[in-house]
């Protein structure tokens, strides 16, 4: 399907989410009175994104593909759009803080050719957040940046140091739900990756003189699945409950030590009030001692770094690990110093899928974002790349497999670490 794409959202992070899926598109705002039915806050998003959809797409006299989104917070039994004065926004992010809220983002997509509506769906994401000072609020609120967010918060911006955890989509909290928007359109038949957005990944290889590449560590780097399990198990055990397999860590890890254990307590059915905090804190204590348990790098990884050294290109590893154990691993596999740059899961910068890390990490090694590959083994990898403007290449000797990685958006898959080396055109 070769035909115009409209965004029916004068939202600048919708648009640029669009622009990181690769997407020709035009903004074509809609203008009418927002009226939803219903105050239950998804169906309240579906609404108004179809409304959107709608209205754009009856004002076309050409076959075009209308997108047409809205976005909501619900926190405790209150739906929060865009605040309208100061006093509100304050008011709106005292609810918010030191608790947890939902984002809800909904999405219709209307092909005006064949007069029919081809998705329709409302996105959740939990967010947690840490407390904040009062003078902070008021600093934030005085940027003016949560003036036109829903929640009056934005994630990918000042906001982002007091995300404590997300569950669900990172996009879709930023305001659109770019990687179930793909795999809603795939169900009907519509792949914009074969159609829309080849140009734009073909300019973008062609333009890549790759500065930096900036690697996942547990199953990109190294086979590290037997020390987390190895930990882990310890934990459930001293607790009683069930220890998990090889193959189930392998589903479990790669967003980080909150979602491992919430993962773990799911598997064990565990309430997660009576238990978390027991289990992270033996998880952690046993995994200090733990984290190099029969970790090694995997077959080729040593000949791909040493051929991008070689090259003169920076490395970097960034991993939702503690830092603490980050370091560790590297320095006993590979030497302390041998990377350019390390960053594992510390306060302040948020774990993965957020971008901040990636981006972080592009600065510090003197590369823009459209200067490095990201390269990881999970969605989770791929959504940081795209969301931090990155080339993304999808490891299939990791974790997760070929269909994962697509899904997610991946630029490119290589099936052994040399493979990688061919992006460049520059192999030796």
């Amino acid at each position: 399907m070769r035909k115009k794409i409209v965004l029916a959202s004068a939202s600048p992070r919708r648009k640029e989410i669009l622009e990181q899926m690769g997407l020709s598109f035009t903004v074509i705002p809609a203008g009418g009175e927002e009226n939803p039915v219903s105050r239950e806050p998804a169906e309240m998003v579906k609404e108004l994104a179809l409304q959107k959809a709608e209205e754009v797409a009856a004002s076309l006299k050409e076959p075009a593909l209308v997108i047409g989104s809205d976005t909501v917070v619900a926190c405790r039994g209150e739906i929060l759009g865009k605040p309208a004065d100061e006093a509100e926004a304050f008011r709106m992010l005292t609810l918010l803080q030191g608790g947890r809220h939902t984002v809800y983002t909904g999405v219709a997509a209307v092909d005006t050719e064949q007069g029919r509506i081809l998705a329709h769906f409302a996105s959740e994401t939990e967010v947690s957040m840490y407390p904040m000072p009062e003078e902070w609020i008021w600093e934030y609120i005085r940027s003016g940046e949560p003036m036109d967010k829903a929640g009056a918060y934005a994630i990918q911006g000042g906001c982002a140091l007091w995300i404590r955890e997300i569950r669900g989509e990172y996009a879709n909290v930023v305001g659109f739900p770019a990687a179930r928007f793909y795999q809603e359109l795939l169900k009907q038949g519509v792949d914009l990756k074969n159609s829309c957005v080849e140009k734009a990944r073909e300019t973008k290889t062609e333009a890549g003189e790759w500065k930096a590449c900036i690697f996942d560590l547990d199953g990109t780097l190294c086979d590290s699945v037997e020390s987390i399990a190895s930990s882990a198990n310890r934990a459930l055990r001293e607790l009683g409950m069930r220890e998990a397999s090889l193959k189930d860590y392998q589903l479990f890890v790669g967003d980080g030590v909150d979602m491992l254990v919430r993962r773990l307590l799911d598997f064990a059915g565990q309430p997660e009030e009576n238990y978390f905090e027991r289990l992270k804190a033996l998880y952690l204590d046993y995994f200090r001692e733990g984290c190099t348990y029969r970790v090694e790098p995997y077959p080729g990884i040593r000949e791909l770094l040493e051929k991008l050294k070689k090259q003169g290109k920076k490395i970097g590893v960034l991993s939702n690990k503690p830092h603490e154990n980050t370091e560790k691993v590297l320095d006993g596999i590979f030497g302390p110093g041998y990377f350019d740059c390390i960053q594992g899961c510390t306060e302040g910068i948020p774990r993965k899928p957020h971008p901040a890390g990636a981006l972080k990490m592009a600065e510090r090694l003197g590369a823009k974002p459209s200067e490095c590959l990201y390269i990881g083994d999970t969605s989770t990898d791929m959504k940081t790349g795209i969301s931090a403007g990155m080339y993304t290449v999808g490891v299939l000797w990791g974790f997760r497999g070929k269909e994962e990685l697509e899904a997610a958006g991946a630029d490119a898959l290589a099936g052994e670490p040399l493979e990688i080396l061919k992006l460049q055109n520059q192999e030796s």
